[in-house]
């Protein structure tokens, strides 16, 4: 089952793609249906309720959706994603102004994708962690440079390690 947390102006949904006609929203079963019109508007049937949908605009953290004429917005992760971003632990030393982020989850890195002493941006990916089958981008949680990497790629890492600093 592919499984989302959809924030819709703040309000979340937990939805789950059950198949190619039945979703699971928020514990509640219902039959869809997505219709493309072109590539930015859709129409979508939610258990014979028609919505009209377009998308105004994008960027890779969140959309702006117009459903029915009203302005939604909207960001959309996959479960792991959400859990990710929720568990993405890191700490700030008050003394030097680095940040440390750590493993949000058990997995493997597969890539590398910055080196020490690299400028980096905020959300800017680090590293990608394979855990569970998925490819999850660990990114930078604030512009700075990359102080330290501690992981290499191919090694498989516990919850909780330090992945690396951002000063």
């Amino acid at each position: 089952m592919n499984e989302f947390v959809v924030r819709l102006n703040n309000k979340i949904k937990n939805i789950k793609i059950i198949d190619d006609s039945s979703a699971e929203i928020d514990g509640v079963v219902v039959k869809y249906k997505l219709i493309n019109i072109d590539n930015k508007s859709m129409l979508l049937k939610i258990n014979n309720k028609l919505y009209e949908s377009a998308i105004l605009t994008h960027s890779n953290e969140e959309s702006v959706v117009s459903v029915n004429g009203a302005s939604i917005l909207t960001k959309i992760r996959t479960s792991l994603e959400e859990k990710a971003f929720q568990l993405l632990s890191f700490s700030k030393s008050n003394a030097n102004n680095k940040i440390e982020v750590k493993s949000p989850m058990p997995g493997l890195v597969l890539k590398v994708k910055k080196q020490k002493g690299e400028s980096i941006k905020k959300g800017e990916a680090v590293l990608i962690l394979e855990a569970m089958k998925m490819e999850n981008e660990i990114k930078s949680p604030a512009d700075g440079i990359l102080e330290e990497i501690f992981v290499k790629e191919g090694t498989a890492i516990e919850k909780n390690i330090s992945l690396f600093t951002v000063k």
